[in-house]
């Protein structure tokens, strides 16, 4: 994939763009500033998942990107090795500092999120799930994130309805076998 074969009319009329394995998609990353810039010159958000970096570079142009980045979505393993350092919550806070929203996945314990103006805010993963299989837990955290804010919710909120469909999506097999509703998520969120 690359930054050529976007439509921009259709870039043009998004109102949130996210890019998953950012790590993955090095035929994208050199014109995906541009391409994001774009995004939010008419009025969309924008999103970046990492993923992990099989180069072992953790780079690839992706704190150039930042700038262009409202929210980015690593694990805690993913944001140490990008920012260099050896604390997630240090590390969520360093790369917060470059304009973005960062929100770091901590699996069974939850998730932070970092503002550069606003410190750090926690969630904590629900319990009472007993997790069967943990692939897509992260892309549901992603969207369950998205959709909070798009909703308009708070960070706060926002992040812990991202770890309530992250546990959620744990109780089958595969990536997409479990995928909890809206509805699930919230009033898993709400209970605890």
């Amino acid at each position: 994939m690359s930054a050529e074969r976007v439509d921009t009319g259709l870039l043009g009329r998004a109102r949130h763009v996210h890019v998953a394995s950012y790590f993955l998609q090095t035929g994208l990353a050199a014109g995906l500033p541009g391409l994001l810039a774009a995004a939010r010159g008419t009025g969309a958000s924008t999103s970046v998942d990492p993923n992990w970096d099989p180069s072992g570079g953790w780079n690839g142009g992706l704190r150039e990107l930042l700038p262009h980045v409202d929210l980015l979505l690593p694990n805690a393993v993913e944001v140490c090795r990008i920012a260099g350092l050896e604390d997630p919550a240090a590390a969520a806070q360093e790369l917060a500092g470059r304009g973005s929203l960062v929100a770091v996945k901590l699996g069974a314990g939850g998730a932070i999120a970092a503002e550069a103006e606003h410190g750090l805010i926690s969630a904590p993963a629900p319990g009472g799930i007993e997790p069967v299989d943990t692939v897509g837990a992260g892309d549901t955290f992603d969207a369950g994130l998205l959709a909070g804010l798009a909703a308009g919710e708070s960070v706060e909120d926002a992040l812990a309805l991202a770890c309530a469909c992250g546990t959620l999506s744990t109780r089958g097999a595969g990536g997409t076998d479990a995928q909890p509703t809206l509805e699930e998520a919230r009033s898993l969120r709400d209970s605890h």
